[in-house]
């Protein structure tokens, strides 16, 4: 900052000096509004583009006595530093030290790179591309978005955010009773293998990693398999993670490893994956919306051909994932 001040300020005086002696020069010979126009106007468009953050006001009062051999020039420079620029370009609060923690600790377990093991399942997109379904970007992002908002996306959804909020309330009742039905509720023996390995993963990393006190009462609670979303929405309420920050982050990591395994299988560039996935970020949001506001009572789907497609992929002939 320093630097670039001294820079500015040069500018402002050479500007000055050449005004000075220019007009100086002149002034016998033409008119003042000449003068001016000829010097002033041009020194300060070669010089205004580096004086971005100092307010410049130049008064010349230029005094002619009525002896031609004899002119004043008499130049008045003014700057303000503006506190504007010290202060942050956003206004918004920063974050506390416990809402960092929570953001860090979830970008942390919905990343790519955390080891639950999605990159091995497709959720039966595989048997979809086989069989003629999913051919394209666009014929993908019909397939997920089906999947999301009536299928089994928005299932999860609401099994993590019952979950969350039982945990959080400590009704251990609730939670045992969720996590039961969030474990039969899968339609097919590879969707069970899909969804209780990365839950066990998701656990185990996390209490191993982020210990909590909390967190091993919470599991014990949970007599049958854990589930993914329940999982997920079980460590988030045990760290405090807030639900609506969970809820979306868990989608997207959703939502992003579906469309990884169709461009894997159509296959698709990584700008067209990128476009799929910036597409769906509507259905992504809405969903969410909706899962946090459904009941138990909600629960269910239409997505009968993605259903077939998770029983298909156990016999099928050739086959990169695990379901």
């Amino acid at each position: 900052m320093p630097l670039r001040m001294s820079r500015q300020v040069m500018d402002i005086m050479i500007m000055l000096i050449t005004i000075m002696d220019t007009v100086t020069t002149i002034m016998g010979t033409t008119t003042m509004a000449t003068a001016m126009t000829r010097t002033v106007m041009p020194v300060m468009a070669m010089t205004s583009m580096s004086m971005t953050s100092i307010a410049v006001t130049i008064t010349i009062i230029i005094m002619i006595t009525t002896a031609s051999t004899t002119t004043t020039v008499i130049l008045m420079l003014m700057t303000t530093n503006k506190a504007a620029d010290d202060s942050p370009p956003n206004d918004s609060p920063a974050l506390s030290a416990d809402e960092g923690a929570a953001l860090y600790r979830l970008m942390t377990w919905l990343s790519p790179a955390f080891p639950v093991g999605a990159f091995s399942y497709s959720s039966g997109i595989e048997w979809a591309v086989e069989a003629g379904d999913i051919t394209d970007a666009a014929s993908l992002q019909d397939w997920l978005s089906a999947m999301l908002s009536d299928g089994a996306g928005f299932c999860d959804g609401v099994f993590l955010a019952h979950v969350h909020r039982a945990a959080s309330d400590g009704d251990d009742k609730a939670l045992r009773e969720v996590a039961e039905l969030a474990s039969a509720f899968v339609p097919s023996r590879e969707r069970q293998l899909e969804t209780t390995t990365q839950g066990k993963a998701f656990i185990e990393i996390a209490r191993n990693a982020w210990s909590h006190e909390g967190m091993e009462r919470l599991i014990a609670i949970c007599d049958s398999p854990i589930v993914y979303p329940v999982a997920v929405g079980l460590v988030s309420a045990a760290h405090g993670v807030p639900l609506s920050a969970t809820m979306h982050g868990f989608f997207h990591a959703v939502v992003s490893n579906w469309i990884s395994a169709g461009a894997r299988l159509v296959p698709l560039g990584q700008t067209d994956s990128q476009r799929v996935l910036a597409a769906l970020e509507p259905v992504v949001v809405t969903t969410g919306h909706r899962a946090m506001a459904a009941s138990l009572d909600d629960l269910g789907g239409a997505t009968f051909r993605s259903d077939i497609a998770s029983m298909r992929h156990e016999t099928q002939y050739t086959r990169l994932f695990r379901s």
